[in-house]
């Protein structure tokens, strides 16, 4: 593959869409955000035991320097208010723009690289090497938020880190205006995508996602279908062939492999026996920003589900 799926995980024209990062949603009908956590001593209490990837983390005091390695958390972080306890995000994290940006890509071999920083929480959105147990040993918390599944998985991450800054009030908020935006998304197109076959491509090699992440959630929002179900063989991000793409024949295809390998409407159709397929056709090959693939913030997700609202009822 050109890139790894470290991004893979971690923009407007005619016929290509391009577009800043922004939100995902869910399956055919909205999920509702979950239960509001009550803590037993208001909305800010410390200490605070939080789920992470790896475990239960144990949070002392609230958070005033946090480094936020998942472009998706820091998009969640923003949204519910803890903007300003945020020293420093990865180069992934586009959005917000203002974000203070660094060159880390929570890949980093040595947790000493980050000191500079003097964090007291980071966030990862991949548990990679030793980092995790090295800040473990330089008692700085660590929480690993790993790429959601679907919106119930959205929901609770933005619950985990409202509880973890002392932002539970604004996670809430954040998590049900982002249901009430799937909800009025999934009206406006109604049946117009029900039954319709996608293609997503994450990599020009065919790498794709499948229904069961969160990028599939939200197409499965409009009831659509994805070719790349029946040729995932239990993984969520396949490699599939030119030649099932073809057979599949999918209504739809959505290049999210723009930025890194500058793919087009153009480039895609001319690609061997590709002018055949119904979406060539039918003007169907929609060009979107890599991160609505890699990124299951907020933002990306509202952005990415107004792209489809446009295409299935322009």
């Amino acid at each position: 593959m050109r890139k790894t799926w470290a991004w893979v995980l971690g923009v407007t024209a005619a016929v290509v869409l391009v577009v800043s990062p922004t939100t995902a949603a869910s399956a055919s009908a909205p999920a509702k955000p979950p239960p509001p956590l009550v803590p037993s001593a208001g909305a800010a209490a410390f200490p605070v035991s939080v789920q992470s990837g790896d475990g239960t983390v144990s949070i002392p005091s609230r958070p005033d320097r946090i480094l936020s390695l998942s472009a998706s958390a820091t998009q969640m972080l923003y949204a519910m208010g803890a903007g300003s306890q945020v020293v420093g995000v990865d180069k992934y994290s586009a959005y917000p723009p203002n974000a203070p940006r660094t060159k880390f890509t929570g890949y980093e071999s040595s947790a000493e690289d980050y000191l500079y920083l003097h964090p007291d929480l980071v966030i990862f959105a991949f548990e990679t090497g030793t980092l995790v147990q090295q800040l473990r040993v330089l008692h700085i918390p660590a929480l690993v938020l790993s790429p959601a599944t679907g919106m119930p998985g959205v929901y609770s991450q933005l619950q985990e880190l409202g509880q973890a800054t002392g932002h539970q009030s604004g996670a809430r908020e954040v998590g049900s205006s982002l249901a009430g935006y799937l909800s009025r998304a999934a009206h406006r197109v109604g049946a117009a995508g029900r039954g319709k076959t996608y293609y997503i491509e994450v990599d020009p090699t065919y790498y794709t996602a499948t229904s069961h992440t969160f990028i599939g959630a939200e197409f499965s929002l409009f009831g659509m279908r994805d070719i790349a179900d029946a040729a995932g063989h239990g993984s969520a991000y396949p490699q599939i062939s030119a030649e099932y793409i073809l057979k599949e024949n999918p209504d739809y295809v959505f290049l999210a492999d723009t930025v890194c390998c500058h793919e087009t409407a153009a480039s895609f159709a001319g690609r061997p026996g590709f002018s055949v397929l119904s979406a060539v056709k039918l003007h169907h090959v929609v060009g979107v920003n890599d991160s609505v693939a890699s990124q299951w913030g907020p933002h990306t997700i509202e952005e990415f589900v107004r792209i489809l609202v446009g295409v299935l009822r322009p």
